[in-house]
């Protein structure tokens, strides 16, 4: 054969009219000879021209063999030409390819789907129909010129070849490179066990439901709860859940509770388990007691809305507190909230043990407050030393001894001091300061040294006095043991509360009483003391028709009683007018009110109103 096609080229190279019709006679041949040469390097008796029936059963499916194969970018062309990738395909009975990337022209084709396909030589065309071999699809705009919607065509998939196999073994979110896919999916795994591990099933023995432990973070704290079991309730559904606060599991019937994380809805029936489904996230980070999505610290810091509400989820008749809490670390918490007993805002200073009404005024501030000179009769010496040098530091005076015992504090001491400096000069003196103040004193509280060698000379300074009962003293002196100093204390100023008054009101709305009960209550924001001269009760759900009976106490145990009011009959106010006085044992403003409900049938909701006149 191999002669006869020499022969050929020779008649066609000597201008043979017929060369094209002879040559596509003998294609059969051709092929017929190449498919043999393969068949004998594969093994194979035959096969087709570019894939043989070995590499057949790698591509067991149709598709572009590689990801980026034909491939185009969607997007504006900027005109016209669509560029496409080169690429291989696999048709399930014939393989076509093309090694150089093409230019497709979309000129004159209208708004809509457009189709790629392969000819019977490999390469990419372009078509509103679907032809035979059909891989890609797409939207064309003609106005903008713009590809959209770019999808595989259906039934053709995508034969990973090596370039995405390699594509792999690189995890860039890992920083990590594979030397097998294997290896990177057990990697995986893992970690999907470690974190779905936690909290995870496993066993039931009866209504006893077995757990394996986790962790929990809420904000930045980490609770760890170790594995255990918990009690499920018979013929009834089961919401499992964590607190992420304390890392600890709850059971409820009656869904999932607001503020604690979901693990698992468990029915049971006859005292065994029938069904467990899993309600585990992986977002298992809250803030401030929550749980569900995570928060990342110091995102939130404002909101655009008008309205920030609290307590979303509140329903019917709430009662307590809602609001705001400010941390103070070591020293009290401090908080304003809305107290939904007696209907008005409230804030504590103290970490919560008293309230005050948000534009009520303080009573530190509304008694009578003033300062009184208390002199001393023979003035105590308080310090003295001789033959002094110079300070390294300001020195303390302790003068807790000479004060006796004030009700409410001492402000400031008149101190009566002797300097004297055997070489006095500009610089020689004494400066005086409040005990534990951080700022230098100014030139009122100083004492210099005399420079007549007549008499000594006293300097008369009133000094602000420390929180320790305490004034500090620096010495500036012309030599080491030059100096001498005696200080004595003249007087102090003590200060002295007045005994103020102010009207204080309290209405406390929606007490609920059951029937036959006894309910001891507690209500802030009242009176320290006070002289009430108004008390008025009444039962406003009209259902008692037995009497009650009302307590008032001054301790948080009821047993210091106050006023009392017995067999009070229901369906009209009570009222009393006549004065009594109140006070708080426990130095709060508490008032503590007992409400006896005889009625051994009927639950009774009653209303609180007193006025008095309160005391600093």
């Amino acid at each position: 054969m191999a002669a006869q096609f020499i022969t050929l080229f020779k008649e066609f190279a000597a201008r043979m009219t017929d060369y094209m019709a002879k040559h596509n006679a003998n294609y059969t041949q051709i092929e017929n000879a190449l498919n043999q040469i393969l068949g004998t390097i594969t093994g194979q008796a035959g096969g087709d021209l570019a894939v043989p029936r070995a590499l057949q059963e790698i591509f067991d499916r149709k598709g572009i063999i590689g990801i980026a194969a034909y491939g185009f970018n969607e997007g504006s062309l900027g005109g016209t030409n669509l560029g496409v990738n080169p690429g291989a395909y696999w048709s399930g009975s014939t393989f076509l390819s093309k090694i150089s990337s093409s230019t497709l022209s979309l000129a004159g084709i209208a708004t809509g789907t457009v189709y790629l396909y392969l000819d019977a030589a490999g390469n990419p065309a372009l078509s509103t129909t679907v032809k035979p071999d059909t891989i890609w699809q797409f939207h064309w705009d003609s106005g903008s010129h713009q590809v959209t919607a770019k999808a595989l065509y259906a039934g053709v998939s995508v034969l990973f070849d090596g370039d995405d196999y390699a594509d792999c073994l690189d995890s860039a979110a890992r920083s990590k490179v594979f030397t097998k896919l294997a290896d990177r999916l057990e990697e995986i795994e893992q970690l999907l066990g470690a974190m779905m591990g936690y909290y995870a099933y496993d066993h039931a023995d009866g209504l006893n439901f077995y757990y394996k432990g986790g962790k929990v973070r809420n904000d930045s704290v980490i609770s760890a709860t170790g594995d255990g079991y918990i009690l499920l309730s018979d013929n009834a559904t089961n919401y499992l859940e964590v607190d992420a606060a304390t890392g600890i599991i709850h059971k409820a019937v009656d869904g999932f509770t607001s503020g604690r994380i979901p693990l698992f809805q468990v029915t049971t029936a006859n005292g065994a388990v029938t069904t467990i489904t899993d309600a585990r996230t992986w977002a298992v980070a809250g803030t401030g007691g929550g749980g569900g999505a995570g928060h990342t610290q110091n995102t939130d810091v404002g909101t655009t809305a008008a309205e920030f509400e609290i307590d979303r989820d509140a329903a019917g008749s709430p009662s307590g507190y809602a609001g705001l809490k400010v941390n103070n670390g070591d020293d009290p918490a401090a908080y304003l909230k809305y107290n939904r007993d007696s209907n008005r805002w409230e804030y504590s200073n103290d970490g919560g043990d008293s309230w005050w009404a948000l534009g009520e005024v303080d009573l530190s501030l509304a008694a009578q407050q003033f300062t009184k000179y208390v002199p001393q009769e023979d003035p105590p010496l308080v310090y003295s030393e001789a033959e002094r040098g110079p300070s390294g530091e300001y020195e303390p005076v302790d003068l807790t001894p000479y004060l006796g015992s004030p009700q409410f504090g001492v402000s400031a001491v008149v101190l009566r001091v002797f300097f004297r400096d055997a070489a006095p000069s500009i610089g020689t003196k004494v400066l005086f300061k409040k005990g534990g103040s951080g700022a230098a004193p100014v030139t009122a509280y100083t004492a210099w040294s005399d420079e007549s060698d007549i008499e000594q000379k006293a300097a008369d300074l009133i000094v602000p006095l420390g929180p320790d009962h305490t004034v500090e003293f620096f010495l500036f002196t012309s030599g080491p043991n030059t100096a001498n100093i005696a200080v004595y204390l003249l007087g102090f100023f003590e200060e002295v509360a007045g005994v103020g008054t102010q009207e204080k009101t309290i209405q406390q709305t929606n007490i609920q009483v059951a029937a036959g009960a006894t309910l001891n209550s507690t209500f802030d924001a009242f009176c320290r003391r006070g002289l009430v001269h108004y008390f008025g009760i009444e039962e406003v759900s009209h259902q008692l028709v037995n009497v009650y009976d009302v307590h008032l106490y001054a301790d948080e145990t009821f047993s210091k009683l106050l006023y009392k009011v017995e067999n009070i009959v229901p369906g009209m106010p009570f009222e009393d007018y006549l004065p009594f006085w109140v006070y708080d044992s426990e130095g709060g403003r508490q008032l503590r009110v007992r409400i006896v409900n005889h009625d051994q049938n009927h639950s009774g909701t009653f209303k609180l109103d007193i006025t008095a006149e309160q005391f600093a």
